[in-house]
């Protein structure tokens, strides 16, 4: 009896916190916004804001005194924010610090099981993936094996796969192996100079694939694509400058491109949309600092910035289409979604899908009220990033298999070829 009561207050107390909900579900809670500040003013620190969907308004809640902001990461309840030489965490639902560490040269992050898994560049020379613990941010060791400075990272199939473009100076690309249970060192595998300057990583339909960004002054850019059961390498490369991939939705991957915001088709390799958002102004020195899509809500949160005077942000429908603006400060490099609603039930439904068991271990049932002879389906994560993805036929996709996702709360979506998508949220055991 006390814990039904206990449950049901938890569920009042989750219909007040600030929420976008579409169709009954909670889809996305808050838009966090990290900025570095103008790079000319040594007293202006990085600042960390939270934007509300619904109400449109920002709180204003952390200040990292260092100068520049690298990368946010959520996991559950939870902000990881690393800036040039720390690594701090927050507490997502009362904004409150609560741990800090001194690292010098931190860059990406990777939450897998009770690691923080950091990248590590310039000036670190060595040691340049090194292990914290998640809750602590205690330090638990470093993988030397890394043979240069690391980017990118993710999840898959019980291994993390690390990008190593190494320093400014290298011609090369490489992409290393680790263990997801322990962070141990596996392999690194040469993508030669075709993988110069890999970056970025994501995972779509069972292979690796990394943004790999152009040098200074190049005219092309290259996209590679790595098999972990063959070992083999694909690579694509396109007439174009190519910086930050930040997303991949419905087999479209979202590049900046030309100083633009781009998409290319990863089913026949083309450019769809040279320029789905403008160029916002590079001939007067203003770029996009950073964007994140919300797949879920058919939206792209992109900030501009010259990094010394000005910063804005903007949303965008996926047709390229303004539809707001939020506050965004200068240099504001490090933006990420918060998803995130509990479930106690062992099987939960939203309209015309459901799942179970939730909490999952390693196998997620489907149950479609509606025939999907032909679609594909996405698995999100807390912070909005599509972390595994497939072709779904639901006479054939009675399940899937999550074992490969670490512990915590996951958004499943299922696209239907008529336009129709459906949503759940789920837990990972």
């Amino acid at each position: 009896m006390f814990f039904k009561r206990f449950l049901l207050l938890l569920a009042l107390q989750l219909l007040m916190l600030p929420a976008y909900v579409l169709n009954g579900q909670t889809t996305l809670y808050q838009l966090i916004v990290a900025s570095g500040g103008a790079f000319s003013n040594p007293n202006d620190f990085v600042s960390l804001a939270a934007y509300n969907p619904i109400t449109q308004a920002t709180t204003n809640f952390g200040e990292i005194k260092t100068q520049a902001v690298q990368a946010v990461c959520i996991n559950e309840d939870v902000l990881y924010v690393t800036a040039t030489d720390s690594i701090v965490a927050y507490n997502l639902d009362t904004y409150q610090r609560i741990a800090a560490v001194a690292v010098q040269g931190v860059r990406y992050m990777l939450v897998s099981g009770e690691m923080l898994v950091v990248s590590i560049q310039y000036p670190a020379t060595e040691n340049f993936i090194r292990i914290f613990n998640k809750n602590s941010l205690q330090y638990l060791g470093s993988i030397s094996q890394i043979s240069d400075e690391a980017a990118g990272m993710v999840l898959y199939d019980g291994k993390i796969y690390v990008a190593v473009p190494g320093s400014w100076m290298s011609t090369v690309g490489k992409l290393a192996v680790l263990n997801a249970v322990d962070g141990s060192f596996i392999e690194e595998i040469e993508l030669g100079s075709n993988g110069e300057g890999i970056h970025d990583l994501f995972v779509n339909n069972g292979k690796v694939l990394s943004v790999n960004r152009s040098p200074w002054g190049s005219t092309t850019g290259t996209i590679s694509v790595f098999d972990p059961v063959s070992k083999t390498v694909d690579h694509h490369t396109f007439p174009y400058h190519i910086g930050k991939g930040f997303a991949i939705n419905e087999q479209s991957l979202y590049v900046f491109m030309n100083d633009a915001v781009g998409v290319i088709n990863l089913v026949d390799w083309t450019v769809t949309h040279a320029a789905l958002l403008p160029d916002p102004g590079s001939s007067s020195f203003i770029y996009y600092a950073d964007a994140v899509l919300d797949g879920l809500n058919g939206r792209i949160y992109a900030t501009v910035t010259d990094y010394f005077s000005m910063g804005e942000g903007y949303i965008y429908d996926l047709e390229g289409s303004l539809k707001g603006n939020f506050a965004a400060g200068i240099s504001a490099e490090a933006l990420a979604l918060d998803y995130r609603q509990p479930s106690f039930n062992t099987e939960i439904t939203y309209a015309t899908v459901s799942v179970s068991p939730n909490p999952a271990s390693s196998s997620l049932f489907i149950g479609l009220k509606i025939e999907m002879a032909r679609g594909r389906y996405n698995i999100y994560s807390s912070s909005g990033k599509v972390l595994q993805s497939g072709d779904f036929n639901s006479a054939i996709n009675k399940s899937l298999d999550v074992s490969a996702l670490s512990a915590g709360c996951y958004v499943l979506a299922v696209f239907s070829e008529d336009g129709t998508v459906l949503r759940c949220t789920f837990i990972k055991q």
